[in-house]
């Protein structure tokens, strides 16, 4: 396993600043050293657009860093710009289908897989309308993903923040039944404690399926602030095979340097990641 940061606002910075002035870049960078000061090998980056320019720059800022990109998230495409997947505009879905494409295209030039997230929306009620929006646009990101020769991570969330695909059960039953041969299932833990009747069950008996795996507690605070065994966690997974990244998707608190500094140390008291 590997480890990474993800990285989306917070840290002295927020991605959607990122271009307004060097101030906030050079805020992106330092946020960047210091991931890699702490041992993570690599970041997650949740992105809302699709301009090649900016784009560009961010990988170039993130090849000097000395870390690789280890996944590209998409969930900012709903929660900031508001377009989805299952929207019941079509020009919406459309847009929220465009930025997609062009990020899957990103992610595969970075060898990075693309995480298909809260971007299917969060329907208050889910019918037929809505999954079919999803299952259509779902195929259409495997297709290219299959042109790009990169993985899509489908995400299981939990039930207060979508009503679509809410346990790793369903992620894999809609993988199954549309034959989704790019995608595979993203957990997180933080998401399997509230859906999952046992964590380290849904490990095991999706262990084929899982190609990137996202941890925090059971607050979101860094492992070792909630109730949740992590490091148990982290071997179950271990033990499955996976080799593939891990990302620590934390909150930034207390504050965020000691976000990022807290899970490494967890990471290296739990013999997990070396120094």
């Amino acid at each position: 396993m590997r480890f990474s940061f993800v990285v989306s606002s917070g840290l002295g910075y927020k991605i959607d600043d990122l271009f307004h002035n060097e101030s906030s870049f050079d805020e992106f960078v330092k946020a960047l050293q210091i991931i890699k000061a702490h041992g993570f090998e690599g970041i997650e980056l949740n992105l809302s657009f699709s301009d090649q320019r900016k784009l560009s720059r961010i990988k170039e800022t993130v090849d000097d860093s000395g870390l690789e990109l280890a996944a590209v998230g998409t969930g900012l495409v709903y929660a900031r710009e508001r377009f989805s997947f299952t929207d019941k505009d079509a020009s919406n879905r459309s847009k929220a289908l465009t930025i997609v494409k062009n990020l899957i295209g990103f992610a595969s030039g970075e060898h990075a897989v693309i995480i298909i997230g809260l971007v299917r929306g969060s329907p208050s009620q889910r019918n037929a309308s809505t999954d079919r929006y999803l299952r259509e646009n779902l195929k259409e990101c495997d297709r290219i993903a299959n042109e790009n020769n990169v993985r899509i991570a489908l995400e299981a969330i939990n039930r207060y923040e979508t009503s679509l695909l809410n346990t790793a059960t369903e992620v894999a039953q809609v993988i199954d039944e549309e034959q989704l041969t790019a995608t595979g299932l993203l957990l997180d833990t933080f998401h399997m404690n509230i859906e999952e009747q046992s964590i380290s069950d849904s490990i095991r008996s999706n262990a084929r399926r899982i190609v990137h795996f996202h941890i925090s507690d059971s607050d979101r605070w860094h492992p070792g602030h909630g109730h949740l065994e992590i490091a148990a966690l982290l071997r179950i997974l271990e033990d499955t095979g996976y080799n593939g990244w891990v990302s620590a998707e934390i909150l930034p608190k207390p504050e965020n340097l000691q976000a990022v500094s807290k899970t490494a140390e967890f990471l290296r008291t739990s013999q997990l990641m070396e120094r």
